[in-house]
């Protein structure tokens, strides 16, 4: 099976995006541990997809950028959201516009860091939180990959692997500390996710398996 370029990829899976995954599940649980109160906070979300995250969150102002024109096509209207097709590593948007900013579960989809890191701590304002999830290094050496299913096949998407010290230098020269590093793993919480795709056998084999890495960052004054 070869790997699709993301922009291709995610426009086959655009239609039915909002379907739920393990992975999106356990992503989700995870960054929301790590976020801080957004109320009257200003939350950037940089490769919002359909800005699902972002419909009950509580931010003042929630902006979402996309790279895959289909998957905002898709986005239901949420009021007091406003979503932008744009790419992480030239992101249309003004310096220190940000209290919080999200990338989550994109960066695995470019080849290098650094530009993208250098734009999240450009729009993020001094002493911003910028957080960071992407799919886990362990997943990915255990055979794992970035993939949905799509007419009874399953579609890979193109990934790179960046493990955490490739992250954290990143994320230091465009001038964000580091606060935490958490990572979710393979639990009895996902196990129907493996039932309704009728693999409930893999997912004793996964457990304990950890398969998204999620980094917070200051960004320094």
């Amino acid at each position: 099976m070869s790997a699709l370029a993301p922009r291709d990829a995610y426009r086959i899976w655009a239609p039915f995006y909002s379907d739920e995954t393990a992975i999106s599940f356990l992503e989700d649980k995870l960054v929301g541990a790590m976020t801080p109160r957004l109320e009257g906070l200003r939350l950037l979300d940089a490769g919002c997809g359909t800005g699902r995250r972002m419909r009950a969150c509580g931010a003042a102002v929630r902006i979402g950028v996309d790279a895959s024109r289909e998957m905002l096509a898709v986005a239901d209207p949420l009021e007091g959201v406003e979503l932008i097709a744009g790419d992480v590593r030239a992101l249309p948007l003004p310096d220190a516009s940000f209290d919080v900013v999200w990338c989550r579960l994109v960066l695995g989809h470019l080849e290098q860091l650094a530009q993208a890191y250098a734009e999240l701590a450009r729009v993020a304002d001094a002493g911003a939180t910028v957080i960071v999830s992407d799919f886990h290094p362990a997943a990915h050496d255990a055979g794992h990959r970035r993939s949905f299913r799509s007419a009874g096949a399953v579609v890979e998407i193109e990934h790179h692997v960046h493990r955490l010290d490739d992250h954290l230098a990143a994320a230091s020269a465009a001038g964000l500390s580091l606060d935490e590093v958490r990572e979710a793993e393979i639990g009895n919480d996902v196990r129907p996710f493996y039932e309704r795709a009728g693999r409930p056998g893999d997912h004793a084999v996964h457990l304990g398996l950890p398969v998204v890495l999620a980094i917070s960052f200051r960004r320094e004054a």
